[in-house]
């Protein structure tokens, strides 16, 4: 057996994947997930009572996340754990490599859903200067959807982008170039607000594909979709309304755990916040979502979308930090007075809100965040 002053939390997860795999403990899904990432099950100090409890619930996830110098490992059940046989765990993994710096963390996950489910808001578009701001609601315009506008953007040849969610604007990759964005979003029209604007037609969307990350490369998947201004006059790179509102910034965050962040959307307004986890291996992330590309012609995106990092951000107040409709909200962190981005915000529960970074996807494709200086 390997000297266990020299074991890596990376050599550990991989143990823990063939640990799982030879007492068969594993979900299906979790299954898939560990093609080829068996390692050496000699080092989980775990007797066979334990896979026998486990065969019951069954792990759905094993990760590996990092805190400074501390790597934490997690085992994941979608049942819960008695609180002894959880402690009972931690202590016997952590006999052996606390002096490692790697802890082990067993937990509770339900999986993350992104669907068309939306909550009700009073206010779903702000304005500033008589134009639409950034976190407004907009949506597809032959669809009764609606999601957060992120922000905007400028591409190569200088043309006038909006930026939202591909699930928001761009139907999961099934709306056709073309077809009107529209603010607020369809679902959001009432006799309170009635008044919709055409601000842009969508463009194109950035990779999002289905498929298991040990097939195909999946560190371009980005739920993001652009979309071209159809006219300056309507929309503004302010984020939200009045108090609390701020030019969208246009660099970008060092972003890491424990960094407070904020952002202005649809459905929630103004909430702040705080990584609590950046996941740097593939995370999956189940999508059902119905695109109208025609009167009657639809097509369903229901599948996993497995993306290369993913920032876990928790709410700083008793409500959540995102709800159904807050899609595409642009995530920012306010250092030392000025704002910078973290990412696009793709869905959130009551528990956690899911940010993917979109600083390399915008580099690709030569896209530039603009805010009010250089609108």
């Amino acid at each position: 057996m390997t000297d266990s002053n020299s074991i890596t939390a990376e050599q550990l997860r991989d143990a823990l994947y063939g640990w799982a795999v030879q007492h068969a403990v594993l979900a299906d899904d979790a299954m898939r997930e560990a093609m080829g990432l068996g390692g050496d099950a000699r080092l989980i100090p775990f007797d066979d009572s334990i896979a026998a409890y486990f065969r019951v619930r069954k792990i759905i996830k094993i990760g590996l996340s990092r805190k400074g110098s501390i790597g934490k490992l997690s085992l994941a059940t979608r049942l819960p754990i008695a609180r002894a046989k959880r402690v009972r765990l931690i202590a016997e993994f952590g006999k052996l490599y606390a002096a490692n710096n790697i802890i082990l963390e067993v937990c509770v996950e339900k999986p993350f859903k992104i669907d068309q489910s939306i909550q009700s808001t009073f206010k779903p578009v702000y304005f500033h200067n008589h134009k639409i701001s950034c976190g407004s609601s907009i949506g597809l315009g032959n669809q009764r959807n609606a999601g957060t506008l992120t922000a905007l953007g400028q591409n190569e040849r200088g043309e006038l982008l909006g930026i939202s969610c591909n699930h928001v604007t761009g139907g999961c990759n099934t709306a056709s170039v073309g077809t009107p964005i529209v603010s607020p979003g369809i679902q959001d029209v009432s006799p309170e607000n009635f008044e919709i604007s055409v601000v842009g037609l969508h463009d194109s969307t950035g990779p999002m594909s289905q498929g298991l990350p040990q097939v195909f490369d999946i560190s371009d998947n980005c739920d993001i979709a652009f979309f071209d201004i159809s006219d300056r006059n309507v929309v503004c790179s302010q984020q939200g309304e009045g108090i609390g509102s701020y030019d969208t910034p246009v660099t970008f965050a060092n972003a890491k755990e424990d960094l407070r962040v904020k952002k202005w959307g649809r459905s929630t307004g103004l909430t702040h916040g705080e990584i609590t986890k950046v996941v740097t291996q593939p995370e999956s992330v189940d999508y059902n979502v119905i695109s109208y590309y025609g009167p009657t012609s639809s097509q369903t995106f229901k599948g996993t979308v497995y993306f290369a990092k993913i920032y876990e951000v928790e709410s700083l107040s008793i409500n959540a930090f995102s709800a159904g409709g807050d899609s595409g909200s642009l995530v920012v962190t306010d250092q030392a007075g000025r704002e910078r981005i973290v990412g696009i915000l793709i869905g959130g529960n009551n528990v956690k809100s899911y940010v993917l970074p979109i600083q390399e996807i915008l580099k690709k494709r030569k896209i530039t965040i603009i805010g009010r200086h250089n609108v």
